[in-house]
């Protein structure tokens, strides 16, 4: 029924409780790919070392988390295909939601639950999620781009599953980006298909792990999803439906850019990008997210930063 894709790359002290959690799974009819994506560790004898037929391991030189699971994709030969990082983990009914989810909705294009995050400081917190309906509830929703702009994400890479039909017409990951390559294809997706959502807390997202690429942030790393807009307006080939709320994503994700931009030190670029952010949600989006996702220290310092760039 569904095909598991774990990219590996330097997670040796996470690898073993990433498997393990699906392994535990309550729903067990499952395939495990595990594609190592040029470990140096001992990441790839630990996956081996486990003792289960359903877990596949494929070998490749460094191309990429992109690249790691498109190749995963490509090796999956079930009708869904769900995706774990390597240092991520599922708790017990994740893959059960996500096939009642592909039952009771199947003309969804993609299947999410809720998500916790393990911070940092090892504190377990729930997202931020906007524009769903309360828990317990599940079903499509309303409109992925408002929530995607307005909150936390609503759909992590951890806490998906696509059907294969779905990834054969709009793509795989795109390649060569460290960054928001997930975000990207999700948006793809929703352009297309409903997302269906549960408020089961199906994975969590670990985000102090080691070798994490959003830890650093350079001039290649800015929101795919925005060039693939530009690129669909410039064909007039945008689904007038999403429009109003595309906008307002694609708005969201500029702010985000330049908001890493300046953190990084990067102040020509954020310049450059705050010159071209001039449509009607500039303003109350910033303000909105200033109020509603950051702390009172990193509140001012993007403030300062930012507010008075010429």
């Amino acid at each position: 029924m569904i095909s598991v894709v774990v990219p590996l790359f330097n997670k040796a002290s996470h690898i073993e409780n990433t498997v393990r959690s699906v392994l535990a799974q309550s729903y067990q009819d499952f395939e495990l790919i595990v594609v190592n994506d040029g470990s140096t560790d001992r990441g790839p004898e630990i996956v081996k070392a486990i003792n289960d037929p359903r877990v596949i391991i494929i070998e490749q030189g460094n191309a990429g988390v992109a690249a790691a699971r498109n190749r995963g994709i490509d090796a999956a030969r079930r009708a869904l295909v769900a995706f774990l990082d390597a240092d991520d983990l599922w708790n017990r009914d994740f893959l059960a939601t996500v096939i009642r989810l592909s039952v009771l909705h199947p003309h969804a294009g993609l299947h999410a639950t809720a998500y916790q995050i393990l911070t940092r400081e090892n504190k377990l917190i729930d997202p931020r999620f906007k524009a769903i309906p309360s828990p317990s509830w599940e079903g499509v929703i309303p409109s992925y781009f408002q929530s995607a702009a307005l909150g936390d994400p609503p759909v992590c890479s951890s806490a998906c599953c696509v059907p294969r039909r779905i990834l054969a017409e709009v793509g795989g990951f795109p390649e060569g980006r460290r960054m928001g390559e997930d975000l990207d294809l999700w948006g793809r997706i929703a352009l297309r298909y409903p997302v269906a959502f549960s408020s089961y807390k199906g994975a969590v997202y670990c985000q102090n792990a080691e070798n994490r690429a959003c830890l650093t942030f350079g001039m290649q790393d800015e929101h795919p999803f925005i060039e693939t807009i530009n690129n669909l307006h410039r064909v007039n080939d945008m689904p007038v439906q999403h429009l109003e709320a595309v906008d307002l994503y694609i708005t969201r994700l500029g702010i985000e850019n330049i908001r890493q931009h300046v953190l990084a030190g990067n102040i020509r670029r954020a310049r450059e990008l705050s010159r071209e952010l001039k449509n009607k949600w500039a303003f109350p989006l910033r303000q909105f997210l200033w109020g509603s996702s950051l702390n009172g220290m990193t509140r001012m310092f993007w403030y300062l930063r930012y507010s008075f760039l010429p």
